[in-house]
């Protein structure tokens, strides 16, 4: 089958009878990553999949644009050398609990760590959250700075007001039982409700 052609042929996820025997299973708020399970969403291997929508969200689109125009081959996987966290930020007890963190994916920026052996048989696991240094400038600062609310120490804040953080770029992974339960509704409304206000975007959201 041609480039052309694999585009141009849609496998509808509503479709029935679609069954994902090599889908990994999640127990969210499992106590080690490997029992939790990666949280899969991208589409290099369809039945791999196990989460409802994309990686990167409506940046997803950038994506889909390089592919059809042939500049990213449709089976594209990143390579997650060097992709640790510059901070190393937990494991913490919350994340042992399956009601406490329901809107990110806590193992999401160490996936080359928690999830290598995954990785090594195929499964194209994502990371979701980018752990990063940098140094900031802000006018606030300098205000607190200038009026003694903060002190220039060369550790944190340094000589030149620049303040020495730590930094993430997070990308929601919501689930979706605890989501429902923390806001008090019912899991089902709330699926249906997600899916009719995006559009109809996710139909596994209700299929």
């Amino acid at each position: 089958m041609s480039h052309k052609q694999r585009l141009s042929h849609v496998v509808l996820t509503s479709h029935p009878g679609q069954h994902r025997k090599e889908t990994t299973p999640v127990q969210w708020g499992a106590s080690d990553p490997q029992t939790r399970g990666p949280v899969v969403a991208s589409h290099t291997h369809p039945e791999q999949r196990n989460a409802i929508g994309s990686h990167s969200g409506s940046y997803s689109v950038y994506r889909a644009l390089a592919m059809a125009a042939g500049a990213l081959p449709e089976d594209h996987r990143p390579d997650l050398t060097n992709t640790a966290p510059a901070a190393t930020i937990g494991p913490f007890p919350s994340w042992k609990n399956a009601e406490k963190i329901v809107s990110l994916d806590p193992w999401g920026a160490v996936i080359a760590e928690a999830f290598g052996e995954q990785l090594k048989q195929g499964y194209d696991i994502r990371p979701s959250i980018a752990i990063t240094k940098a140094h900031i400038r802000m006018a606030e600062l300098d205000e607190a700075i200038a009026r003694g609310r903060l002190q220039v120490d060369g550790k944190v804040i340094l000589p030149s007001h620049d303040v020495v953080v730590t930094k993430a770029a997070i990308e929601p992974v919501w689930y979706l039982p605890a989501i429902a339960s923390r806001f008090g509704v019912d899991e089902g409304i709330l699926r249906k409700t997600l899916y009719q206000q995006t559009g109809g975007m996710h139909p596994e959201l209700v299929t």
